[in-house]
């Protein structure tokens, strides 16, 4: 091995680590630090490239066809192949397991639509001077403060629910005159500035098994 081979080794092994170490050290400047919506004004809106190429949504992506590869494998490949009860309980198992995955990655991808038509044409701006929340779509603009909240809910997966849907998490804003106002959790400042911002505003957590968008 040449030294040229050692150092692309060397990188491509420690890059990815000290990608990780870095946002490590600068998640607290920007979740509730020097950098964060509790310090400065801070303006965000995730757009459709953003949104889909996510890590999240690209290995759901990926995951799909590789459980297709193992069902075809199954019912083409081990199922036939099958000579004693042994071979056929695994193949069966394999089976299961594969189409019970698949259902998974279904449900998820209506998960992932839910969550983008409340994210999708937002421009949110998080305002400490203030203690503000506004929100601008192509309708129009909404500026939210503590006067005009009667409570939040942040909808979350629960303690019974699997790790595939352990990041979707929304909030809902129940405004006094009675608009009910949708916010995709998707940005790591966010709970912490909604927390500071509307301290005296009543707070229910709700967990759910699947944390699906509930209509207004």
């Amino acid at each position: 091995m040449n030294v040229l081979n050692a150092l692309l080794i060397t990188t491509a092994v420690l890059f990815p680590f000290g990608w990780v170490i870095y946002r490590l050290i600068r998640y607290p400047a920007k979740a509730w630090g020097a950098e964060s919506p509790l310090s400065i004004k801070i303006e965000y809106e995730v757009t459709k490239q953003e949104y889909f190429t996510r890590f999240d949504f690209l290995f759901l992506i990926f995951f799909v066809p590789m459980n297709v590869l193992g069902l075809y494998a199954c019912l083409f490949v081990l199922l036939p192949a099958v000579q004693i009860y042994w071979q056929g309980i695994i193949a069966a198992g394999g089976l299961a397991v594969f189409i019970y995955t698949l259902w998974w990655c279904v449900r998820l991808f209506e998960l992932e639509s839910q969550y983008w038509l409340i994210t999708k044409g937002k421009t949110i701006t998080l305002d400490p001077t203030d203690k503000s929340v506004e929100i601008k779509t192509e309708d129009g603009s909404m500026r939210i403060t503590a006067d005009h909240l009667e409570r939040i809910e942040e909808h979350t997966s629960g303690l019974s629910s699997g790790k595939m849907v352990a990041g979707y998490a929304y909030f809902i804003f129940r405004l006094k005159n009675g608009q009910t106002v949708y916010l995709n959790n998707n940005k790591s400042y966010l709970p912490y500035a909604l927390q500071e911002y509307f301290k005296s505003v009543p707070t229910r957590n709700v967990p759910h098994k699947i944390p699906w968008i509930i209509a207004p």
